[in-house]
């Protein structure tokens, strides 16, 4: 393995390792509304490594917590889509790693990009696996919006929250080396 890629390597593990463990600290509201912190240090990498590490990095969260009993789907389509597809979308946020002289805008561009993309694939599993918890008189499609769109607005703003708190704090966790 080239030396140029060891250390984004070890990077990558180190942010999936921190999203692991943040995920025990997800809020789950009647398993219905959830705020996913799990999402701040997959965007951070993939802010500060750009977009090919980002989506490597989803991807390994997801397949850990797949393997790691984290979560248990209904059915292969499903678990694809919400624990393999939804995290790697994440790393669309490293479409952001420029060299921007305005980098706390591309943390927000970015976030909002991230969290976005994920949770549209939470609406679409929404709609197709989990309609039959829709409320009654409640149409799928409404249910799932309101439900993932909730959720990925109470993740959005942690995020936005969290990394901005980090940027002001050290704006060159953002930026690699």
């Amino acid at each position: 393995m080239s030396q140029s890629k060891v250390l984004p390597l070890a990077e990558t593990a180190i942010f999936v390792a921190l999203a692991l463990i943040l995920s025990l600290f997800s809020i789950n509201y009647a398993q219905t509304f959830y705020l996913e912190l799990t999402v701040i240090p997959l965007l951070l990498l993939a802010i500060r490594r750009g977009l090919i590490w980002g989506l490597i990095a989803g991807l390994l969260y997801g397949l850990l917590a797949i393997v790691l009993g984290e979560v248990t789907p209904l059915s292969f389509a499903q678990g694809f889509l919400e624990y393999i597809i939804a995290p790697i979308s994440l790393g669309l946020a490293g479409l952001f790693n420029t060299k921007s002289s305005n980098k706390f805008r591309i943390v927000v561009c970015a976030t909002l990009l991230g969290v976005f993309v994920k949770y549209f694939f939470h609406f679409i599993a929404g709609i197709v696996f989990w309609g039959q918890y829709a409320w009654k008189g409640w149409s799928v499609w409404l249910y799932s919006l309101v439900t993932q769109g909730i959720s990925g607005l109470i993740t959005a703003i942690a995020a936005l929250i969290i990394l901005g708190i980090l940027y002001k704090a050290a704006p060159k966790l953002f930026i690699a080396k």
